[in-house]
């Protein structure tokens, strides 16, 4: 079989506590129907800080989802995130795509922090822009979460140096080849068929674009609050302006929760969302809350003060998404700290949900938790 745009592909997210898919369908005018949602919940520490340790698990509990959700087509887009990939807005001198294909290698060696031969590349020709006072969109930093800031590595690009003559801005991305692997042979062993490989980042645009015009929305950051990572991606007149992966996210949050009152992981995910057993006292709960995402929230100021110093600009708005985004009042704290407008999305709504197939309540609930997902679904084989 041939791949094409009309291929379907199902959108598989392998998160940290369960896996997510979802299958659209592509209407006309460029809207989607949800034909397949569902999710399956992981063991413990089958996944620890974004690592698959559990593989056969991890598989087998993909293989379940796919049969309970009845899914007949076998070839899948997936995603990954974290330290094994890099990000960067740089300037190349102006040149064809298939001559900066040809050398794109020799470009990303004098930036990426791996062993050139150990990465898969890609980039994204942005435009031409002047020689200096150039965004930069820059993740190598973003994994030293003890670092005080990333400024240490915003340094001027090699390959422009001081020129002032016109250039072009090119988006470069690396990803470690054993993450990819870890991933797509997870896919294969479920009995599916990779066919796109992915960036969550990239996802979060892509799921954004369905309930929100991102080319007039200023400087928004979309922000992934999931178990093991916070993920940051600040969009920039519709383009990726600046994105990092905190390594810390709802787990450290869940931990600390069922350390302090001792009850199962199962309850805690209920009382985070505001259902209070009758001996546990709301503003415990809420104290407890707080202390743990201040240390996501420092972090994110300290993106949103880098991207500033970047770009000569402020972040307007925050969308929240992920499975943190569920904590009742997450977002009016999130708000308070960062001083400006934030709210939960959930790109379901744009969407066309048949409510004979779907328990609309259901979907608006695990719409957010679902975001990276739904973002990979609206992707087709031949569409970047």
């Amino acid at each position: 079989m041939f791949l094409s745009k009309k291929t379907q592909l199902v959108a598989i997210d392998i998160g940290s506590s369960s896996i997510k898919l979802v299958q659209l369908s592509e209407l006309k005018g460029g809207e989607f129907e949800l034909t397949h949602f569902g999710m399956m919940p992981l063991a413990e520490e089958c996944i620890i800080e974004g690592a698959i340790k559990k593989p056969d698990q991890v598989a087998e509990a993909l293989a379940k989802l796919i049969t309970a959700e009845k899914i007949q087509g076998r070839y899948v887009v997936s995603a990954v995130a974290g330290e094994a990939v890099f990000i960067k807005k740089i300037k190349v001198p102006v040149m064809s795509e298939e001559e900066l294909s040809e050398k794109i290698t020799q470009e990303a060696e004098q930036y990426i922090p791996f062993d050139i031969d150990d990465v898969a590349l890609d980039f994204q020709l942005l435009g031409a822009v002047k020689g200096k006072n150039v965004e930069e969109s820059d993740n190598s930093k973003g994994n030293e979460f003890e670092e005080e800031s990333q400024s240490d590595d915003s340094q001027e690009d090699h390959s422009s140096e001081e020129t002032d003559g016109e250039m072009m801005e090119v988006l470069l991305v690396a990803v470690q080849r054993a993450v990819i692997d870890e991933r797509t042979d997870i896919l294969i062993e479920a009995g599916l068929k990779p066919a796109i490989i992915d960036l969550n980042v990239f996802a979060l645009m892509n799921a954004a674009q369905l309930t929100n015009d991102l080319t007039s929305a200023g400087n928004t950051a979309l922000i992934d609050l999931g178990d093991s990572f916070t993920h940051i991606n600040i969009i920039q007149d519709g383009k990726m302006g600046y994105s990092r992966d905190i390594p810390i996210g709802g787990g450290y949050c869940t931990k600390m929760l069922m350390s302090k009152f001792k009850v199962p992981f199962k309850q805690i995910i209920e009382i985070k969302r505001g259902n209070f057993p009758s001996d546990i006292k709301e503003e415990e709960v809420i104290s407890i809350i707080t202390q743990a995402y201040k240390r996501v929230l420092e972090e994110i100021q300290k993106s949103f003060e880098y991207f500033g110093t970047l770009s000569g600009n402020k972040v307007g708005k925050v969308l929240l998404c992920g499975g943190g985004s569920m904590i009742q009042g997450i977002d009016g704290y999130f708000s308070d700290y960062l001083k400006v407008p934030v709210e939960n999305f959930n790109p379901m709504k744009g969407v066309k949900i048949n409510p004979k197939n779907f328990d609309q309540s259901m979907i608006d609930e695990m719409g957010g938790l679902s975001t990276v997902a739904l973002g990979l679904a609206t992707r087709r084989f031949d569409h970047k």
